[in-house]
């Protein structure tokens, strides 16, 4: 492979300029003043904004131009140490009305109280970088040493015009750096930026004709041989030392990634037809030439991945095919995609992001999975599973042999059972589960989700104590034992704090157990919390849903905080009120709806701030049943759930609401009755729509972290972060006119 190094001085030094030629008022500053910098910068330089191509007479460029607002960190290794003030953030002003237009600034102007200053040196040299950013930008105390981190992911938004698909690259990738040398103390410090990241355009097709379409898509990852990296974090250790070359990076990745979405988050579909020109940032000190081990990886939201290797046909030049630092180059033109035309329940998971909060993912369950009266149409783990049930709620009661005579008669307790499975379903006086009527063990129903569980994939299970049940021994111990039986595939719940990834919990379980009982459950494997399926009237009314800890050992609090609501009893055709023979309020059907709408209302509201919180998790509770009405009187399940005004069918229609507008947000754990036979307006599977809606939107993520495998980009293992989504737009080179070879679907 052929290599080029560069010198920093011309990969870095040369790609700014000293002060420009016009007068400046030669200001004389004490020490302890702020550094006055020039409100024109190189007016023919890149900036944080690509424009429209244009020809300047030699060559196609795209301008790049500043966002107002954009933030910059300004560095003097000089004024460090001799008393000043060595770095600042500054941001970016050219008025709102130049936003996005202009490519030089009307002003640099502090974030802060205090910016650059001067100190007893009579002369400073002087070091920008855009963009500042704690997470992909760092500067030493001494300001002598610099570290970049790109992004591993990069988030380009598009928008429709009229004259079709318009794409705008993540800036937060596209690196520029300016240099300034020996100012005099008092002068005003000039800046000029250019770009030291590398560009790659490509044109992303469609599919050809409607019998192929249309094809929504999740992410394209762009990948270099093994060993040649492109990305991730570069430490210039001594910005004065103009001999050394942009370093090798110390956590080098040989991959970029970067997903298309509008502003309200949706991923980009592409129609037949319609195409869309991509851009994604690299970051090497060296010429490098593209060969055929090159190649591109483009994800869709069926579970198809597809990969295309970059070759030539001969009619590009070599020169083409060599990436340059700093410069754009454009690659040739991808093949038309095509859809699969089915949706398979085993690849929902497959081409989500491994570093995207599980805050974020919304998992379809089944309430009572294994009870009759609950799950009628589909009453086994194996089913549900192959329906696309990826959350499973056991409600545990004691089993017991009976001994002794018709009335002296005794229970001896044998195991913990599930609720609902047993042969004979009439409730014993006991509240035990008779051994006699073959009962499930929770063990059992555990190890048959535990052997459904694939490795790209997680699921839930939620554990709950039979009401009236007979008391014996500890039951959360029983559940937590239970677990140890399966080593290495249930998650260790202590690991899980509000940072925890997809990649983290991949080919696992996740047990929550929701319980009253209070005291610590040793060395447990399991997540607790209290939410009562008793409900409190008080608690329920005056609160716009449950806002419960969730808990390592039932005594640590994890960080983590569920939102959720649920009932058992419910009523349709009567006020809410309270049950004594229940011992519970039980509330209306219009009641448990505004609870699901106060969570549904508070997600979209989180999700749309762009800088969404993440340490909650979204637990909706729609199962349950109607009392029968009289000694007679049958409960009515249906009237909950799958009925016109039950609750599946308003969900339903909430999910359908997001894939008509387009605009999609978490719903978390969802517990329903009857998941074989909850369907949407469209005919189609409320647990399927669910689970595809996971593959349909940009979800809020960890930026430390690598979307390949969740690992962290720049080996940090960092406490609170908190995802903020960027926009951004690009610059791009010339087309080789390369002919598009077809697609391989790897799977």
């Amino acid at each position: 492979m052929k290599t080029k190094k560069y010198l920093i001085i011309s990969a870095l030094g040369l790609l700014a300029c000293s002060c420009q030629t016009e007068d400046v008022e030669n200001i004389q500053p004490t020490p302890g003043q702020d550094v006055k910098f020039g409100a024109s910068l190189e007016q023919s330089a890149t900036r944080t904004i690509y424009g429209d191509k244009f020809n300047d007479g030699s060559k196609d460029v795209f301008p790049i131009n500043w966002v107002n607002g954009d933030e910059v960190v300004v560095f003097s290794p000089d004024c460090a140490s001799s008393g000043g003030v060595g770095q600042a953030t500054y941001k970016v002003n050219v008025g709102e009305e130049n936003s996005g237009k202009q490519n030089y600034a009307n002003s640099l102007d502090k974030t802060g109280e205090i910016g650059v200053r001067w100190g007893k040196n009579t002369t400073g040299s002087f070091y920008s970088v855009y963009p500042a950013s704690s997470l992909y930008t760092k500067v030493s105390s001494d300001c002598k040493t610099l570290t970049l981190t790109m992004p591993a992911q990069q988030d380009n938004t598009f928008e429709r015009t009229e004259s079709g698909i318009k794409a705008y690259p993540d800036m937060r990738a596209c690196f520029m750096y300016a240099y300034t040398q020996n100012v005099q103390s008092g002068e005003t410090v000039n800046l000029k930026y250019k770009p030291i990241s590398t560009a790659i355009r490509f044109k992303l097709q469609g599919p050809l004709n409607n019998d192929n379409g249309p094809v929504t898509i999740n992410y394209v990852r762009f990948y270099a041989p093994e060993g040649t990296y492109i990305n991730g974090t570069y430490e210039f250790k001594d910005v004065t030392d103009t001999s050394t070359g942009i370093p090798e990076p110390k956590s080098g990745l040989n991959y970029v990634t970067m997903n298309v979405a509008d502003n309200d988050g949706a991923y980009l579909t592409l129609n037949a037809g319609e195409s869309v020109e991509l851009n994604a940032f690299l970051l090497t000190g060296k010429e490098i030439t593209i060969d055929e081990r090159w190649y591109f990886e483009v994800a869709t939201s069926d579970g198809s991945v597809f990969t295309k290797h970059v070759v030539t046909d001969g009619t590009q030049t070599s020169e083409g095919m060599i990436l340059k630092p700093g410069m754009i180059h454009r690659l040739p033109d991808l093949p038309p995609l095509t859809a699969t035309g089915s949706w398979d329940v085993s690849n929902w998971m497959r081409n989500i992001q491994r570093n995207v909060y599980l805050s974020e993912i919304s998992i379809p369950g089944s309430w009572y999975s294994l009870d009759q009266d609950y799950q009628s149409d589909i009453r086994t783990i194996n089913g549900q599973y192959n329906l696309g049930v990826r959350a499973f709620h056991f409600d545990t009661r004691w089993i017991a042999e009976r001994s002794g005579s018709l009335i002296n008669y005794k229970y001896t307790p044998t195991a913990l059972g599930v609720a609902g499975t047993a042969d004979n379903y009439d409730a014993d006086e006991g509240r035990y589960l008779r051994s006699t009527d073959n009962p499930m063990t929770f063990e059992t129903a555990l190890g048959q989700v535990v052997s459904n569980v694939k490795n790209d994939e997680y699921m839930v299970v939620m554990c709950t104590f039979a009401q009236g049940s007979a008391i014996h021994g500890d039951w959360r111990k029983e559940i937590s034992d239970a677990c140890e039986k399966y080593q290495g595939k249930i998650v260790e719940a202590s690991s899980l704090d509000e940072n925890t990834v997809v990649g983290d919990v991949l080919g696992k379980v996740i047990v929550i157990v929701n319980t009253y009982t209070e005291g610590e459950v040793v060395n447990s494997k399991c997540m607790f919390f209290n939410m009562s399926l008793l409900l409190d009237e008080n608690e329920f009314k005056n609160n716009p849903y449950y806002e419960k800890p969730l808990y390592w050992y039932n005594t640590t609090n994890s960080g983590i905080t569920m939102y959720g609501t649920h009932a058992q009893a419910t009523y349709v055709d009567r006020d809410g009120e309270y049950d004594s023979d229940r011992q519970s309020y039980v509330p209306t059907l219009d009641e448990r709806k505004t609870k699901l709408q106060n969570i549904l209302t508070w997600s979209q509201n989180n999700y749309a701030k762009g800088n969404s919180v993440h340490n909650y998790w979204i637990y909706m509770g729609l199962g349950g049943y109607v009392p029968g009405q009289g000694f007679f009187g049958d409960d009515n399940y249906h009237a909950v759930s799958t009925d016109d005004n039950g609750l599946n069918t308003w969900m339903a229609t909430k999910v359908e609401d997001m894939y008509t507008n387009e605009s999609y947000y978490p719903i978390g754990i969802v517990l329903m009755n009857f998941v074989g036979s909850s369907y949407t307006s469209k005919n189609i599977s409320l647990v399927q729509r669910i689970l595809e809606m996971n593959n349909m939107y940009r979800k809020a993520y960890d930026p430390r972290r690598s979307p390949v495998d969740g690992s962290f980009i720049d080996g940090s293992t960092g406490n609170k972060t908190v995802h903020t989504a960027a926009p951004g737009y690009s610059s791009g080179m010339k087309d080789n006119n390369t002919n598009a070879i077809g697609w391989t679907r790897c799977r």
